[in-house]
This record gives C-alpha cells, structure tokens and sequence, in this order.
C-alpha cells in the first residue's frame, strides 16, 4: 500500500471512529436541537465556540442551516437509542416521532437548494472544509470522555450533629474561631498560546496579499477577499478551542460574516459608482448602450426623441431605483428583472418579490409603426418602472 493509500486510509479509520462515537445531543443547556451543545461537550469544547461556528457558517452562503438540520437528524438524543433518522427505517428508538423527522428531512430540501444556488464552487469548498474540521476534532480530541454537567457537591457535615441543623455542624462547635489561613503567594497564570495575535497577523497578510493580487487578477474582489478573511478567523477559532484561547476572534468575525453574506445576497458586481444618473437624448445617437451604476438611481427619458428609428439600451443598478419614460407612440420592448428582490412596473405589467421578471412588446397609443425602442432595465435590489406619460 503507497502512502497515499494510508493516509487516505487513515482519514476513512478516523471518520468511521467519529461516526461509531458520535456526539449525543443532550436535553439540557441546549438552545435548539442540541446539535452545538452536543459536539461541544463530545470534544470537551466551549459551546460557544460551536454556536459562532454554525453561525459563521450559515452566513457564508447557507452552508451551516442544511449542517445543523444534518446533524438534528443524525446524532442521536440523549437517552435514545439511535438518531431519528436511524428510528424512521426502523433501526430502533428515539424520542422524536416520525412526524417531527419527516419534517426536519422536508426542512433540507429548500435549505440545499437556497445554499447550492448561492454557488456550487463556495458550497463544496465550505463543506471540504467542515469536514476537515470534524476530522480534526476527531483525531485530536477524539480519545476525550464527553463532558458532563457538574453536579453541586454535598456539604460536609460533622458526625453526630443534628438532623435538624441545617449547617451540618454540631452546636458545640458554632463559637469555635476559625483558623487563621498561612498566606500563599499567588500562583504563577498560566500563559495562554497567543492564538488570536497570530490570526490577525495571517488575516492582515491574507488582506495585503489579495489586494495585490487585485491588480492582476479580477477574482479578487470585496466579497471574496471578505470570504478569505473569514476562513482564517475560522481556522483560529479552531485552533483556539483546542488550546483555550482566541475567543476575541469571534467580536471580529460575526461583523464580517455578516457584511460578507449581505454582499454575496446582494451580488454587488457592477461598478464601483454611486449616486444618481440622469439622462436626456434629444436624438438616437445620444442614446447610450448602457447606463449603469452601483448604488443610486437611473432616471432615462427619452420622450424628446424623434418619431422614427430605433434604439436599444441597457440600465442597470446593484441598488437602486431605475425610471425609464418613454413616448407615447413608440413600440417598446421591454425586459424587466430584479435577480434578488424588487417591485417591478413596467408598461402596465407589475411584479414584486424575489426574482422577479415581466417582459413583453407596447405598441403604444398609434399602434405598430414609428420609433422603435428596445429595453433592458434590470437591477439586483431595487425599483424599475417603464412608463409612458
């Protein structure tokens, strides 16, 4: 066997191992399904850690929601013999009810298809890496008895004292003075690994590289350089649940997450301009092929144009509100779209929600003939109106 064999070997022995010793999700000090709950005191590792990690997750394209309902599904409560999942084909007994399972499995499909239509490329790199950290977590700490809840400690009482004295120490001893404590000298902290100093300096040299890299090469751009900031703040999460330390991180890495989903949902990859566009043509050859703008509004008129030609033009807009007023006589033909979410009204037809599109031909009030306009108005976020007035 080559060593490639082994190690992919090695990987197949320790994924096995995860799933034979799985967590088990417990019913208390859970805020869900006890799915964070459950992998934390598996590995013997802060819960919040796990909470941030999920959430981390699914602000990076969905990935994390259709994880957790994975999860729900196949690790077993606590007290239960199997996973619901296992208990649905009959393999033994859970607590959920068959009910509750055949939802949570109806719940994956919108929460796959929301994340796979994000971008496959992002999805599989996410879920390669999850994967790795739960290999991780096995190979490192999966020798660990799971953690428990602490019980309270009995407090100690003093033989022959009352049943009724509620300090558990006999009568004759209540006025004795306590003994003096010999001061000790304060025990030397311990010092932590410096896990969060070392990530930040990764994370500012992933920033400066990928902005030079930028110059060259158009992938970099915000939201992806957003995404690799966010991976290494991951990674020294991880590291520093192993070690107790670098929970910092987590006040830096929420924001990010958060800007960098806003900006993968919207899908800023216009220009880079904002503000407000208007235009006039007076004749066909002032018409533009293309009106465009990031954040802000387009407002087109082109009611001063002549009664004969054609044009064609595209507006667009990240965000924004884009307004094109056309002649009375013209043919239009219009197409209308806003890809995230958007109120569309265009030449009578009206649409509004996520991923919406009316398109169609207005001969207008004379009926075929004269200037012929063709129109493209589309924008991610926003308002597009087509009117005649």
């Amino acid at each position: 066997m080559s060593g490639t064999e082994k190690a992919m070997q090695g990987v197949a022995d320790t994924l096995r191992e995860f799933w034979a010793h799985r967590p088990v999700r417990p019913r208390a000090g859970r805020k869900l399904g006890g799915v964070a709950t459950g992998i934390a005191l598996r590995y013997r590792i802060d819960p919040v850690i796990v909470r941030i990690a999920f959430v981390a997750l699914a602000l990076s394209g969905g990935v994390g929601v259709p994880m957790y309902l994975a999860g729900w599904l196949l690790l077993p409560e606590e007290g239960d013999q199997v996973s619901p999942l296992e208990s649905l084909i009959n393999r033994g007994h859970s607590s959920m009810s068959q009910a509750q399972t055949v939802l949570l499995g109806l719940l994956m499909f919108p929460a796959l298809g929301f994340t796979f239509g994000n971008g496959g490329f992002q999805v599989v790199v996410t879920l390669a890496a999850s994967v790795a950290c739960i290999y991780l977590l096995q190979k490192n700490r999966g020798h660990l008895e799971p953690a428990a809840v602490a019980e309270p400690a009995p407090m100690p009482t003093v033989p022959g004292a009352p049943a009724w004295d509620p300090l558990g120490a006999a009568p004759f001893a209540w006025d004795l003075p306590e003994p003096t404590p010999k001061p000790q000298p304060p025990a030397p902290r311990p010092r932590r690994p410096r896990v969060a100093a070392t990530t930040l300096g990764v994370a500012t040299m992933v920033l400066a590289g990928s902005v030079i890299a930028g110059i060259w090469t158009p992938w970099f751009t915000a939201p992806h350089i957003i995404g690799l900031l966010v991976a290494v703040l991951a990674a020294g999460l991880l590291v520093g649940s192993f070690v107790d330390a670098g929970r910092g991180l987590i006040w830096l890495l929420i924001p990010l997450s958060v800007v960098g989903f806003g900006m993968t949902a919207v899908g800023f990859h216009g220009p880079t301009d904002f503000g407000d566009v208007n235009a006039t043509p007076k004749t066909v050859a002032e018409v533009d092929d293309r009106y465009e703008i990031s954040v802000g509004s387009v407002k087109l008129d082109l009611r001063q144009l002549p009664d004969s030609g054609s044009v064609k033009t595209v507006v667009q807009a990240d965000l924004g509100e884009l307004v094109v007023r056309v002649p009375k006589n013209a043919d239009v033909t219009f197409n209308c779209e806003a890809s995230s979410i958007g109120e569309l009204t265009c030449l009578g037809k009206q649409a509004e929600g996520s991923t919406v599109q009316v398109d169609g031909t207005d001969l207008g009030d004379n009926g075929e003939g004269g200037l012929k306009i063709d129109l493209d108005v589309r924008t991610n976020v926003g308002e597009v109106k087509v009117l005649r007035d």
